[in-house]
């Protein structure tokens, strides 16, 4: 047997285990739940990331219109490129410069990136969606499928209810036990592939089944925050009992439709209930931490590590992760992106002008940045002022800002 056989007999596995786990589920039987022990400190779990996939065909005049937008966002005019958004519903939208793979418009916020086929897509569906982990986070999966799929029925011809093609779980907890330091040989896996990063001489994780039907990854969250920026996760954790310093590690499970059980395959909404039992089936026949048996070579029945039991029930200890947070739809700098960037250049012309006050400083910069601009010789020909208008525009489409001073909420 091949790889390629390999790799799909243990889908077809999998893919029975699961449904058998989805089944008695929806039964309403519920798996023997001990007194959880101190191996791991659960923060929070639920779903990362979710792409859907809606049939149907796109209205074509809407079509006509993302085509124009696409064309400008292509130019090197700031003034037209400014024009490449499109608003809709209470979104206003980047419409990107190129399409991506076989859908001709890419459409995205900060809640959702949106491919969109063209009239004459043929097989394609009308869109595929990623809802992105923060908006996850904020509303939970039900009510983001609710909205984005509200969303999408304004595009076009929907014929359909929209269908996982991707889903992403995810736990996040901390341990007193260093999973960098697990040698490779107490993970039980369905999968042959298993990579390890570092960082700096240290292990940051662990990758499993990178590229499959299924894959998972666990690594260290809070160095990875460090470089996502994506600090909205800090005061969750701490709502949590986080207390702010120690390390916090995340389990998740990737899975594409392909890997999906059958129970699974069907209207988004439908199925998003069978998550828990879907973790379990993952963190128990999947991939799983054993302690190694020195009087025992099969590998299959070596016992599992406490602190993997526990986190194999943390959906049946507590419920997904509640809604906690308010997501904007703009995608806006930070202040401290803001302010820590645009002081550099104030600063270096007070100290080339020897200026030490703020206040006159201020007003020196910008009267120096004036004369710059409006000085026939430069390269701006418009002035300052019809500059700094036309850059706005420019960054307001980036941020998806509406030009009215509201920005999306």
């Amino acid at each position: 047997m091949n790889e390629k056989q390999e790799r799909r007999a243990a889908a077809e596995s999998g893919q029975k285990a699961v449904g058998a786990a989805v089944a008695a589920s929806a039964a309403g039987a519920q798996p023997s739940i001990t007194a959880p022990a101190n191996s791991i400190r659960p923060l929070r779990h639920g779903v990362d990331s979710l792409y859907l996939s809606f049939p149907g065909g796109i209205d074509p005049d809407l079509a006509v219109w993302l085509q124009e937008c696409k064309l400008k966002a292509q130019s090197s005019n700031d003034h037209v490129m400014a024009l490449g958004g499109i608003g809709m519903g209470d979104h206003q939208f980047t419409v990107l410069p190129r399409g991506r793979g076989r859908f001709a418009f890419v459409l995205e916020d900060n809640w959702f990136s949106i491919q969109l086929s063209n009239a004459s897509a043929g097989v394609l569906p009308l869109a595929l969606v990623q809802l992105r982990s923060e908006y996850l986070t904020a509303v939970g999966p039900d009510e983001a499928v609710a909205t984005i799929t509200k969303l999408v029925e304004g595009m076009g011809e929907v014929t359909g209810p929209p269908k996982i093609s991707r889903i992403d779980l995810f736990a996040d907890f901390c341990t007193d036990h260093d999973l960098a330091s697990l040698p490779g040989s107490h993970w039980v896996k369905r999968s042959k592939k298993r990579s390890i990063h570092e960082e700096s001489d240290q292990v940051t994780g662990i990758s499993f089944g990178s590229g499959n039907e299924v894959s998972a990854r666990l690594y260290d969250k809070t160095r990875e925050l460090l470089k996502s920026g994506k600090d909205y996760m800090r005061p969750l954790w701490a709502m949590e009992g986080w207390d702010g310093a120690a390390q916090v590690w995340r389990m998740e499970f990737q899975i594409r439709r392909e890997g999906l059980p059958a129970q699974m395959l069907g209207a988004a909404a439908d199925v998003l209930a069978c998550n828990g039992s879907l973790w379990r089936y993952l963190c128990d026949d999947w991939l799983r931490l054993a302690i190694p048996s020195g009087s025992d070579d099969t590998r299959s029945r070596w016992p599992t590590h406490p602190l993997w039991e526990d986190l194999s029930r943390v959906w049946d200890i507590d419920p997904e992760a509640p809604p906690l947070t308010r997501v904007p739809k703009s995608r806006l700098p930070s202040d401290d992106r803001l302010f820590r960037h645009g002081i550099s250049g104030l600063s270096s012309f007070m100290a080339r002008e020897g200026i030490t006050a703020l206040d006159e400083g201020l007003g020196e910069f910008l009267h120096a940045m004036e004369a710059y601009y409006d000085n026939p010789a430069r390269q701006f020909p418009e002035g300052l002022e019809a500059y700094i208008r036309r850059k706005t525009k420019a960054k307001a489409r980036r941020y998806n800002v509406r030009l009215d001073g509201h920005e999306q909420g």
